[in-house]
């Protein structure tokens, strides 16, 4: 029983989690990862953030292209450094 309540918290906070990871970066776009359950209000300003972060060490500012999903549960936000 105690497993099922730590099983069931674990994944409670793990659909919360709203941090982008960068997927790859070639000077002219950066791929940026989410979970799928992250709400899309909050996705589209977390990959915002960190899209224009990264563009902007190369001194260009971020632009968004497309979003996908991935097959693990993931979406994956493109965005154009212009």
């Amino acid at each position: 029983m105690k497993i099922q309540i730590i099983l069931a918290s674990a994944l409670a906070l793990s659909a919360c989690d709203v941090r982008p990871v960068v997927s790859g970066f070639n000077g002219s776009s950066v791929s940026i990862q989410t979970s799928a359950f992250t709400p899309v209000k909050e996705a589209k300003a977390s990959t915002q953030a960190e899209a224009n972060r990264i563009c902007g060490k190369v001194g260009k500012r971020a632009e968004y292209a497309s979003t996908r999903a991935l097959p693990d549960y993931n979406s994956e936000h493109l965005y154009l450094c212009l």
